[in-house]
């Protein structure tokens, strides 16, 4: 191998006419190809070294990012459900096609291709999903992804019980939130991927516009630097926050499989000879983070190996870029004025178009974006006016790009919904509405589109067919949780309707200043907090795309449940499943651990009983505009929300979800999933008083 491998190989999209595979290079991939071949070794299709627009671009001196498409050779497409592999190839010097070793990378036995495999299902039978990825989170947890890399070596030829794809539902990094010894890897690995030390732009307390070097800033002083140059960001725990695109690049490396064999310092005594801010704190916090960073550190491998044999795809939630992005116009408007925070923004959604965004579907996304993403990384202009020319097109254009969601031809069919980029603000209330009139537009666009599309093999939707929708929130959540949430904010929504407060705000050019406040702080963007954000969704769902069930599938939240929803309006209903699985490698905040212990102590969250004053509440709702949800006991265990690290494996059983498991350390938690679920709310039967919600 010629070309220095990075990350990868992972595979992306995958339809049955092209399979796509990604790879990060230190070196330009310009002679790599694609084979997609069968059993027997027969090549059934290949990408073309010659394919215009090129299949990679440079992101920094040392840092290639190449996506490979193999389209099939024959008309018909690739067989489905029968077991694929493909391989790389890199041209030698004397023009030899050179395979690379993937053998480690391989499942089966002797007798099998000593290469990556997947398969193309007729129709999904078993998926994965999760979300929620911290090195240095979960305690002693092992990281739940690396439980895939152990379902696939079991059922590798089984393709009954094989996994098809896998699901990245959000946050598969968490950049406001890093260990210092990971962080001082990351930096100077950026460094060395990116051919320099990357200078951010800021505005000093006398208003001048200067830069700062996050490379030479001190390590846990980050937080600080965010606040004094006003970048807005509101995250809490940002002493490591992610700065510079090369560190945004170089974490993705890592936690993709670290095929690079980078290490984070684990002896403190070292590490303390940088330069470190806060010494005391920052060593406490080393002793605290270094036990689940070497957990996480440990399976790496068997993430690269997963990666490599499943049709994986990713949509974002905050924290790939920082928490509580975009939660509120507020908080849009001081970060995209802030020349720190808009290009800290940027290089997230950059890092995030290079490493996760383009594998989803390569049609979402055109050179010019590309373009500009190498354009400012590779400028070498010390014209500072051609430098912020530069710069200016790189914030405008990763800011307002719109094509992050993204769909997949499947049966039952697989849309992600962008609930990040696509917010809107309402007339009567500073909570966010967490879709806009453009995402549902785009919404049934891409229905249309997977229903008519004769390439398609999602062309005739039938009833019994749950179409998946990827909500990085949950759409029907924990209810004690969020109403909890909601009663915070209706109390300073109150506070603020005072004549003096009122006053106050208006003078200070800071009208609704205190209720967004308590919803940073409170984290208050569930979809139930808002009532336009629901009806926009289920009204885009149930009467413009006539779906009138689904399944969604969400994470963020740190906690694991199965729910059913029932959403009515009109005399019409529309039902789903919430499946969510939260988080691979993180924990609850103390915050929701405390709301847990109050819900099992009342017995709220754990048991189905029904009394009058809850069919009262259920009978009062009626003809009016109402959500109901109902979380779904799993077998053998009376809780119903989990907050172990966890992988969801979903079962489905002709395009209707049957089972949903999360694996985990010691267990497995298991829900079976029946048709007559829904039954319960024809009774008006409900958990409890928390898990009713009624829209005014």
């Amino acid at each position: 191998m010629t070309t220095t491998l990075l990350a990868g190989p992972i595979l992306r999209r995958v339809t049955p006419n092209r399979v796509c595979v990604w790879v990060a290079t230190q070196e330009k991939p310009e002679t790599l190809k694609l084979e997609v071949v069968s059993s027997k070794n027969e090549v059934l299709g290949e990408s073309k070294t010659d394919d215009l627009p090129l299949p990679y671009f440079q992101i920094g001196k040392k840092l290639f990012v190449c996506l490979l498409q193999a389209r099939a050779k024959l008309e018909t497409g690739y067989p489905l459900d029968t077991l694929l592999y493909y391989r790389l190839l890199e041209t030698s010097d004397n023009g030899d096609d050179v395979p690379w070793d993937l053998s480690a990378l391989a499942y089966g036995g002797k007798r099998d291709l000593k290469l990556p495999s997947f398969f193309i299902p007729v129709k999904l039978k078993k998926l994965l999903h999760g979300s929620c990825r911290q090195p240095h989170g979960g305690y002693d947890s092992s990281d739940a992804l690396s439980h895939g890399d152990d379902l696939l070596a079991e059922t590798y030829s089984d393709l009954n019980q094989r996994p098809a794809l896998l699901l990245l539902t959000g946050d598969q990094i968490y950049a406001d939130d890093v260990s210092i010894s990971v962080l001082s890897m990351l930096r100077k690995q950026a460094a060395e991927l990116i051919g320099k030390q990357e200078l951010l732009p800021v505005v000093n307390p006398g208003k001048e516009l200067t830069s700062i070097n996050p490379h030479t800033e001190p390590l846990y002083s980050r937080m600080n630097l965010l606040k004094y140059y006003k970048s807005g960001f509101s995250s809490g725990a940002a002493q490591n926050h992610l700065l510079s695109f090369g560190e945004f690049a170089a974490m993705y490396i890592y936690v993709f499989g670290n095929v690079a064999n980078w290490k984070p310092e684990d002896n403190w005594d070292q590490l303390a000879k940088e330069d470190i801010a806060d010494i005391e704190k920052a060593e406490r916090a080393f002793a605290e983070q270094q036990a689940p960073v070497k957990n996480f550190h440990s399976t790496l491998g068997k993430v690269r190996k997963l990666l490599a044999n499943i049709p994986t795809y990713m949509i974002f939630d905050d924290h790939d870029v920082t928490d509580d992005w975009n939660i509120t116009n507020n908080w849009y408007d001081n970060v995209r004025n802030s020349v720190l925070g808009r290009r800290v923004v940027s290089n997230a959604l950059a890092s995030y178009l290079a490493f996760q965004g383009w594998g989803n579907d390569p049609d979402n996304f055109d050179k010019d974006l590309q373009w500009t993403v190498t354009q400012y990384l590779l400028n070498g202009d010390e014209d500072p006016a051609k430098t912020a020319e530069i710069g200016e097109r790189y914030d405008l254009h990763t800011w307002k790009h719109r094509g992050w969601s993204f769909s997949v031809p499947t049966v039952p069919p697989i849309i992600a919904i962008d609930s990040r980029t696509q917010r809107t603000s309402t007339t009567d209330s500073y909570l966010p509405s967490l879709v806009d009139r453009y995402a549902c537009d785009w919404l049934k666009v891409e229905w249309i589109k997977l229903t008519t599309d004769l390439n398609a093999t999602a062309t005739n939707i039938s009833p019994e067919i749950y179409p998946i929708f990827i909500a990085a929130t949950p759409v029907m959540g924990f209810a004690i949780l969020e109403k909890t949430q909601k009663l915070l904010y209706r109390f300073a929504e109150y506070f603020e309707h005072n004549t003096y407060v009122n006053y106050i705000e208006d003078f200070f050019g800071m009208k609704g200043f205190l209720a967004q406040k308590v919803i940073d702080l409170a984290d208050i963007e569930a979809w139930t907090s808002n009532k336009t954000s629901l009806e926009y969704l289920v009204q885009c769902l149930r009467e413009d795309m006539h779906i009138e069930q689904c399944v969604f599938l969400s994470g963020d939240v740190h906690y694991a449940f199965t729910a059913i929803g029932k959403h009515s309006k009109n005399a019409k209903d529309f039902l789903c499943y919430q499946l969510v699985s939260s988080s691979l490698k993180d924990s609850p905040n103390a915050k929701q651990d405390k709301t847990f212990k109050i819900a099992e102590k009342f017995n709220e969250s754990i048991t189905d009983h029904t009394t009058w004053f809850k069919k009262m509440l259920a009978w009062l709702a009626i003809n009016k505009s109402q959500t109901l949800v109902h979380l779904l006991a799993p077998e053998d265990t009376k809780y119903r929300v989990h907050r172990e690290c966890n992988l969801g494996l979903v079962t489905f059983d002709g395009g209707r979800p049957a089972q949903h498991i999360l694996l985990q350390d010691k267990n497995r938690v298991v829900w079976t999933l029946q048709p007559s679920d829904f039954k319960r709310f024809d009774s008006c039967k409900v958990t409890s008083i928390f898990q009713t919600f009624r829209e005014k």
